[in-house]
């Protein structure tokens, strides 16, 4: 009997301990390596081993019998290739000084198509260019853009990569420059724009990132000098034609100079480079002054968004002048001489003149026999005159309109 047990105790000791050595086995880390070495590095060497041994182990591609094993070896390679892409383009840590902890991406991380929030975004040089919301891969929301040296260049709503919504705008050196409403990076809407210095220089509105609309005109020094009109980024000066004296006076408070004859009376609007001559109005009690002619002294105007600065791009725009040839100038346009101060430019009028005040001048003679050669094109029942210094030159120094 004693015998039967120590026989039986025999047999279940060998089969636990093959268990035993099995289990042993199993845990340890040696044993899981050479079989999964064993078994991948079997598996490489199924893959790879390409040679054809059987006209089935071929594709028929147009024509070409392409190896299955070959092809199968291929698609391995270039998912492992993607795996490996992505895993190096997925989001690394903040970098030193960054304490956002927001994800960072390459901008042309695939991960990032992916992604719905806060983000920090790398340029294709490495420095972080965005920091803000996306939604599958596209700038969406609120965020900052920056430059290479870290100053911000737009803060605000973003939609489809692009400035849209509120925001703000810095110039390079990183003072603010526009703050107010965008779309598609342009300045769209309602808006402040600022000097470099910080003084505020215009508000109002914005079309296709020009002025354009009704808005306030701001000097250096942060004073209102003008509310008007706007278009294409100038002041509509012909708005001011019909007006009394006493209107615009309300819509220019910058400084300004007041010329006056016998005959003649004309206001220099020194802070927005015009003049304007007013004449009495025939039917009123008061004689209330209204102005007939405005003058822009510069060598540009904007029609159609576009700048001109010759006579050549002046007809191609407006036809054929109605009128081209010599003619004397009259009080504002020898005023006008005088302001330009550039005797490169045009030669100031001689002019004879007593001070009233320091900014009302009582002209009491002026060379009328100073001639100039002009312009003139009627379009849409105003009178566009170019100034020259003669017939031979293309570039006008200032242009009037009239009413």
């Amino acid at each position: 009997m004693r015998q039967f047990f120590r026989t039986v105790l025999g047999v279940v000791t060998s089969k636990l301990l093959s268990v035993w050595m099995v289990v042993r086995n199993v845990f340890r880390p040696v044993w899981w390596q050479t079989v999964i070495f064993a078994r991948v590095r079997d598996f490489f060497v199924n893959v790879f081993d390409v040679k054809p041994k059987h006209k089935r182990d071929y594709y028929r591609v147009f024509g070409w019998l392409v190896s299955k094993r070959l092809a199968f070896a291929v698609i391995i390679c270039l998912g492992a290739l993607s795996v490996m892409y992505i895993f190096l383009l997925s989001p690394a840590a903040p970098g030193k000084g960054m304490n956002t902890g927001l994800p960072v991406y390459s901008y042309r991380s695939i991960p990032l198509r992916f992604v719905k929030g806060e983000v920090r975004i790398k340029a294709r040089s490495g420095y972080i260019a965005y920091s803000g919301a996306v939604d599958g891969g596209v700038v969406r929301g609120q965020g900052k853009l920056f430059a290479r040296d870290g100053t911000v260049v737009y803060e605000g709503m973003f939609d489809n990569n692009m400035y849209n919504g509120k925001g703000k705008f810095y110039y390079p050196t990183g003072e603010l420059r526009y703050d107010g409403d965008f779309a598609d990076n342009l300045y769209q809407g309602a808006g402040k724009e600022y000097r470099k210095s910080g003084s505020l220089w215009y508000d109002g509105e914005f079309i296709a990132g020009l002025r354009s609309g009704a808005g306030m005109l701001y000097n250096p020094s942060g004073t209102l000098i003008y509310t008007g009109a706007f278009r294409e980024g100038e002041i509509v000066y012909s708005q001011l034609l019909g007006k009394a004296a006493s209107d615009v006076a309300a819509m220019y408070t910058g400084m300004r100079k007041v010329y006056y004859s016998d005959t003649e009376y004309c206001v220099e609007l020194s802070e927005i480079d015009a003049m304007y001559s007013a004449d009495a109005q025939q039917d009123s009690l008061d004689a209330e002054l209204t102005v007939n002619n405005v003058t822009v002294i510069r060598d540009s105007i904007f029609i159609g968004s576009k700048q001109l600065r010759d006579i050549d791009s002046i007809t191609a725009y407006f036809g054929t002048p109605d009128y081209h040839g010599e003619a004397l100038v009259n009080l504002t346009e020898a005023a006008a001489t005088v302001f330009i101060n550039d005797e490169n430019k045009v030669p100031p009028v001689r002019m004879n003149k007593t001070a009233d005040f320091d900014d009302v001048f009582n002209v009491t003679g002026y060379d009328k026999n100073y001639s100039v050669y002009v312009f003139a094109y009627k379009v849409d029942g105003l009178m566009y005159t170019f100034y020259c210094t003669s017939s031979a030159s293309q570039n006008f120094f200032m242009y009037s309109i009239n009413s």
